[in-house]
């Protein structure tokens, strides 16, 4: 059943599913596009162990929010209204903990000044990243949905760069998790150092789930309907 499904569409259609996917390390959103055969492949993982947990959690009868099925505009909104927000809301502070930690702590633990400097490009990135979302992207997801195609443009265009920018954002994550050790504090990490480290997994939890929003499910979507209005 999920065998040869990408993990992309098994967490587009059940959010549950992210969560195994994160337990064996597997990619759900910038990597979105491997099936779970080809992805445990390359990561070493048990597809045995990954195919009976996803069957597990699937056969639950819990609510689940189904954000395939949700109007594109409000999908636009909800990524706004959760995922950038929560950029808005949490990154300076988080920015705050990591660059003291990094001047307090950097000469035991020298990891953490190359942390700091990788994520404050992140966040800079992050804020020019959803500034154009919110200035191009989602305007342009809208007009298709309420208008259809009246400006000659394509929709394919803005993606593009919002899914390179998704790779260098996953590149910079995965550096920070490997620098971190998975976001765990040494031993003798003061309450400053946990929360920074707390953080950080926070974020990069919102992270991917809002890059796989937008690469597995906005932006097939966006091109599926610009396609059928060009061709109506």
């Amino acid at each position: 059943m999920f065998r040869e499904k990408t993990v992309g569409e098994i967490v587009a259609d059940d959010i549950r599913t992210a969560n195994v996917f994160k337990k064996y390390g597997l990619d759900f959103c910038c990597g979105g596009g491997a099936s779970v055969q080809s992805a445990c492949d390359d990561s070493g993982v048990d597809v045995s162990e990954v195919l009976a947990d996803l069957e597990a959690i699937t056969s639950q009868s819990d609510v689940v929010d189904n954000y395939k099925n949700m109007p594109l505009i409000d999908l636009v909104d909800h990524i706004y209204n959760t995922h950038h927000t929560y950029i808005y809301e949490n990154g300076p502070m988080t920015a705050e903990f990591i660059n003291k930690v990094a001047h307090v702590h950097g000469s035991r633990h020298p990891e953490t000044v190359e942390i700091a400097k990788l994520y404050n490009e992140l966040l800079h990135d992050l804020h020019q990243h959803m500034m154009k979302e919110e200035q191009i992207l989602f305007p342009f997801v809208k007009q298709l949905v309420e208008h259809g195609n009246q400006g000659g443009a394509f929709v394919n265009g803005p993606i593009s760069v919002m899914e390179a920018e998704h790779d260098t954002a996953g590149e910079i994550l995965k550096k920070m998790n490997e620098l971190t050790n998975g976001y765990e504090p040494p031993a003798d990490a003061c309450n400053t150092y946990r929360a920074a480290y707390a953080n950080l997994k926070a974020l990069e939890d919102d992270i991917h789930y809002h890059i796989h929003l937008e690469n597995n499910i906005l932006f097939p979507k966006s091109l599926e309907l610009e396609k059928q209005l060009l061709d109506s």
